[in-house]
Formats: structure tokens, sequence, C-alpha cells
């Protein structure tokens, strides 16, 4: 995966986006690269054969209610 095939956004465009955006990670197998106002980025990208055995060792956060934001982990 190059960057030239990564769409780059703000974090705030893909929540106002959400659900345009994860129909085209889902239906067109696009990867979009989500810049945070601190600088870092995170990616949003369709699970494949590749990814998903990386699913089966991602610790597993539980839901904090104490934790300020929304939401809150």
């Amino acid at each position: 995966m190059t960057d030239e095939q990564m769409t780059e956004i703000t974090e705030q465009e893909f929540q106002d986006q959400f659900d345009d955006i994860m129909e085209r990670i889902e239906k067109n197998q696009e990867y979009f690269l989500i810049r945070r106002e601190d600088g870092s980025a995170v990616v949003a990208a369709p699970i494949t054969e590749d990814l998903e055995p990386l699913l089966d060792i991602m610790p597993t956060i539980e839901y904090d209610e104490s934790v300020p934001g929304e939401p809150s982990y």
C-alpha cells in the first residue's frame, strides 16, 4: 500500500461523512488516512485476508463511563 492509494482526510471529515466513507471502505475496498489535529494519523481500511489475523491479537479495550469525551474508552 502506498500513500497514493490512500485518500487523506481530516478526523472531522471522517466524522461528518462517516456512513459514506465506511461504505466506500467496505464496498470499494478504499483506504483512508485519517489525520488528527495533533498531526498523528490512523488508517481506515477494509478487512482483508491479510488484515484479519491482526484482529485476533488486538487488545480489547473496555468501555469506561468515567472517562470524559465521546465515545469514552
